[in-house]
């Protein structure tokens, strides 16, 4: 028997050996297969899907930013830098911290906000993102208007589209759009701090409303990267030195803070070449889905042009991006350092047609010239004392418009008068405008009463205000419905409202009422009331206090004069100010001096004329040699970081400068179109290089009868080119009645019309004409057959397209897409695309034709006062278009030389110019300084030598 031990021995009886082996190896086998599971799960995941895991791994972690390109310079046709880039340093900022609560993240973001604040010192190189400013009565207002301000709120709303906009959303107004930014669910900027929140996040103790501005801009700039923290948020660009030096010193101090290495678009153009080299700004959300289109070409950090070539060439300036990649932790702060994988690119160089030197002095012939005409039509009689012109070439400027167009365009700063920095004759000026706008103000209260004198009763000044009074509740539509009734001039302002109410014409929700039901009387105070409080707040009739003040006497043209010295319009040092106020120069004869040595300029005034054009062609190539607005800008000011004070000036400004008037104004020719109505009628048979015709002085064939510029008649005009020379406006009616007959002799205003739109077309003048940086479209003519043969009508052309026009008349018919590039290089020098000349048509006329047409023209040069003395053998004709009886015409010339081989083709436009005898004197200046026919210089400066209001309108 086998032998136990006892329970005594040993709690458990030991198991023999043999008996364990099953045991240990279900257990073994139960290792063996987890060991192998996880071996096999190793080799699959490390050798069969290594490499896959190994990509998914590495694209979880490894972010890859975009490394700006530089962009390429622009040259002029002879090599001349207009546009390139200089090194920089911008303030960057950085979401890099990880904190305790929401309170203190958006407390010490804007301690760092605040302290770069005041270490970049220049507010102009703080990076704006918001479109909101601080008006001249300290409240915020939006900076931005129209679709620029609507995308911009649907992006602070989250819209994709501006239509996703509540009512509410639209409405909001700048006010209470920064209470939200700063407010609890924002950024909670404060304007006032505790002891302890000063010491703990480095704020002051107290903001003003600027600098609760410039920190919820950084702070709004910020949250749009808040999906990739990694990526920084530009706070100022191009920083002193010394802010440069103080960030990276207080850098342990501002986390997230850093200054970067970049560069900035600068300009060599000048006021010249803004209108077509344009400038380079942060791309817009709009831009940035356009320019994309399904790729990731640009982030929302990138710079690209905005307007002119900077921006039709954008594909080619533009630097290719490139990459760094960097390790970021699952929150997105960066934890390497980036590595470069490839390198930042530059963009192509542009070699544009523009000759620089040629478009600077055509400017300045345009600025002369325009301010030639002011002063030739100037007066120094008031607009009271002055009769009524008849026609608008008896327009006269009077001296009370002239000193109040320096107050409407802004040149005098009517918010600085009520400063307290103000100097005494500004405080002087103010304290007589308050006067005089407290006196306005009792005396409209006056009028409203039914027991006043009524409208007829009171003066033409009082009048004045009435009829804006209405225009602007109509305007604001606090007055709706019929704008006719009732009519408020048969009765007292008062009753005129009550009217008004009881017909339902009054939008009684603007007014701010508790009661539920008020009585009509009541309503009506309360209409005068808001109507009223309105007008006070009105920048606008503020301006109209001045003018009354510059009219009635009691601000006086020596005050007006002193003012812009003490306002650094005009310089200090000036001699001219002790001349003026001791009499020795009077203030009429000082504001002529000043405008005719462009101290003051046409643009600052911005009366009729301050514009004008000027496009000057290769007619054997359609390469533009100028082509000139007037006005122009400072692009160096909008470029990179825009200056948006200065934007908003020019916005403001009434002469428009960031309209190209080259490109984009489109006015009636005149007499520059009579050349097509004598092809007309010479390529459709119904006259010939014989035809004579008999001009009375008028044309009565047609009713109306339409006039010839000369009213007494030029007599036998012999031939096309005589009419030409003449620009005899019956001999080219007469071309289009012939054309426009039927077989029986009765006129056909369709047929006639019919003819001049075919060979308007056929001198491409029914197109654009190719130019990089964009145009209006050219309307050719469709009513009023007669007038539209002399150059009226509807006909609709920029100076561009009557330049290119012009080309084919001087190379007969060649028609080439006008060009601004001739080509572009990589940065070494390299040719990468040259542009050669598109020949778009030729127009297949007689020989005849384009002899008879050239005699003519060059006949008006050697007949023309401004032009028969010119040293070469040209081309011309004159032009003056009406567009309203109540503004100057428009003056026009176009023109060509040599006549024979010709090497420019030119068209120059002012706008209310007065007649085509003021615009010449430009042309000749161009012919005249394109083949060095005098000396540079002079040629500018007398180019308004031969202005006069009596010249010729043909």
């Amino acid at each position: 028997m086998r032998k136990h031990r006892s329970y005594k021995d040993n709690q458990f009886p030991e198991i023999p050996f043999f008996e364990k082996i099953p045991r240990l190896a279900i257990l073994g086998l139960f290792f063996g297969f987890l060991f192998g599971s996880l071996i096999f799960r190793l080799y699959r995941l490390q050798i069969m899907e290594g490499a896959t895991n190994q990509e998914a791994f590495m694209s979880s972690i490894v972010k890859t930013q975009k490394l700006s390109g530089s962009r390429g310079n622009i040259y002029d046709r002879n090599g001349k830098l207009l546009a390139s880039n200089r090194l920089s340093y911008d303030v960057t900022l950085e979401d890099s911290m990880n904190y305790k609560t929401t309170k203190e993240r958006q407390r010490s973001l804007n301690g760092i906000a605040y302290r770069l604040i005041q270490m970049i010192h220049d507010d102009k190189k703080l990076n704006v993102v918001l479109p909101i400013g601080i008006s001249d009565d300290r409240t915020y207002e939006f900076t931005a208007d129209g679709w620029k301000l609507s995308r911009f709120k649907a992006d602070f709303y989250g819209k994709m589209e501006v239509e996703e906009l509540t009512e509410e959303q639209k409405a909001v107004t700048a006010q209470e759009l920064m209470n939200e930014l700063t407010g609890k669910k924002k950024f909670m900027i404060d304007l006032s701090y505790t002891e302890e929140e000063q010491k703990q996040f480095g704020m002051p103790e107290s903001l003003t409303p600027q600098q609760a501005l410039q920190i919820a801009n950084i702070r709004y700039g910020l949250s749009l990267n808040s999906y990739r923290k990694y990526l920084p948020y530009m706070v100022a660009s191009d920083v002193s030195e010394e802010t440069m030096a103080a960030v990276i010193e207080n850098k342990i101090n501002l986390p997230g803070a850093d200054v970067q290495e970049s560069s900035i678009r600068t300009y060599e153009g000048g006021e010249s070449m803004a209108s077509i080299l344009g400038y380079t700004g942060a791309i817009s959300s709009d831009e940035l889905d356009a320019l994309n289109q399904g790729e990731s070409i640009y982030t929302n950090q990138s710079i690209v042009g905005k307007s002119g070539i900077e921006k039709s060439m954008e594909s080619w300036l533009r630097g290719d991006d490139g990459t760094e990649q960097f390790y970021t932790d699952v929150v997105g702060n960066k934890k390497t350092e980036p590595v470069i994988t490839k390198a930042p690119g530059t963009g192509k160089n542009l070699y544009l047609t523009i000759d620089k030197d040629l478009q600077d002095a055509v400017y300045r012939m345009l600025e002369q010239q325009i301010a030639g005409i002011l002063l030739s039509n100037m007066v120094d009689t008031k607009r009271s004392e002055m009769p009524k012109a008849e026609n608008a070439a008896q327009i006269r400027i009077s001296s009370d418009e002239v000193y109040f167009a320096l107050f409407k365009n802004h040149v005098i700063n009517t918010e600085r008068l009520k400063e307290d920095s103000s100097t005494d004759l500004e405080k002087s000026v103010y304290g007589a405008f308050t006067q005089k706008k407290e006196r306005v103000f009792t005396q409209l209260s006056a009028s409203f009463d039914a027991a006043g004198p009524g409208y007829d009763g009171l003066s033409d000044e009082m009048k004045g205000y009435l009829d804006y009074l209405v225009s602007e509740g109509k305007k604001s539509k606090l007055i709706i419905g019929n704008a006719g009734s009732p009519d408020w001039k048969n009765k007292s302002f008062r009753q005129y409202l009550n009217d008004c109410i009881a017909g339902g014409m009054v939008d009684l929700s603007k007014i701010q009422n508790n009661e539920a039901y008020v009585a009509i009387e009541e309503e009506v105070r309360l209409v005068e009331e808001k109507m009223l409080a309105d007008l006070k707040n009105s920048q606008e009739f503020d301006l109209k206090i001045y003018e009354a003040m510059i009219s009635e006497g009691s601000l006086n043209g020596e005050t007006i004069e002193n003012l812009l010295y003490d306002q650094g319009v005009l310089s200090p040092e000036d001699p001219d100010r002790g001349l003026l106020n001791s009499g020795q120069l009077s203030p009429w004869a000082f504001i002529q001096k000043k405008i005719k040595n462009l101290e003051i300029t046409p643009a600052q005034l911005a009366l009729n004329p301050c514009s004008g054009s000027a496009v000057i062609v290769d007619p054997e190539d359609g390469e533009v040699l100028a082509c000139v607005s007037y006005p122009g800008y400072d692009n160096n000011r909008l470029a990179n970081q825009m200056d948006a004070q200065y934007y908003k000036q020019l916005s403001n400004d009434l002469s428009l400068p960031l309209f190209n008037r080259a490109t984009s104004q489109l006015t009636a020719p005149g007499s520059t179109f009579k050349p097509v109505t004598v092809i007309a009628g010479m390529s459709e048979g119904v006259i010939n290089s014989d035809t004579s015709i008999v001009c009375t002085g008028i044309f009565d064939k047609v009713q109306p009868a339409l006039r010839c510029w000369k009213r007494n008649g030029h007599g036998v005009i012999n031939s096309p080119a005589d009419a030409l020379k003449n620009s005899c406006n019956v001999y080219l009616s007469e071309i289009t009645y012939r054309m426009g007959s039927t077989a029986d002799g009765t006129f056909s205003e369709a047929d006639g019309l019919q003819k001049l739109q075919k060979y308007a077309g056929i001198m491409d003048l029914d197109k654009k004409t190719g130019i990089e940086i964009g145009e209006a479209q050219p309307h050719v003519t469709d009513q009023f057959a007669i007038p539209s043969s002399i150059g009226q009508g509807t006909h609709n052309y920029t100076t561009t397209q009557l330049a290119r026009y012009t080309t084919m008349l001087a190379n007969h018919g060649k028609s080439y897409d006008l060009s601004l590039v001739y080509k572009i290089t990589d940065p070494d020098g390299n040719l990468v695309k040259s542009f050669a000349p598109v020949l778009k048509d030729t127009a297949q006329l007689s020989e005849t034709v384009w002899a008879e047409v050239a005699k003519g023209m060059n006949e008006l040069v050697t007949s023309n006062a401004s032009l028969k003395d010119l040293k070469i053998s040209a081309a011309g004709k004159t032009g003056t278009a009406e567009e309203s009886k109540s503004k100057p015409n428009h003056g026009l010339f176009i023109g060509y030389a040599p006549l024979e081989n010709p090497k420019i083709a030119i068209a120059v436009r002012i706008a209310n110019g007065y007649s085509s005898g003021n615009v010449v004197g430009v042309g000749r200046g161009i012919f005249d300084y394109y083949f060095q026919l005098k000396e540079k210089e002079a040629i500018i400066t007398n180019t308004a030598s031969n202005v006069s209001n009596n010249l010729r309108t043909d």
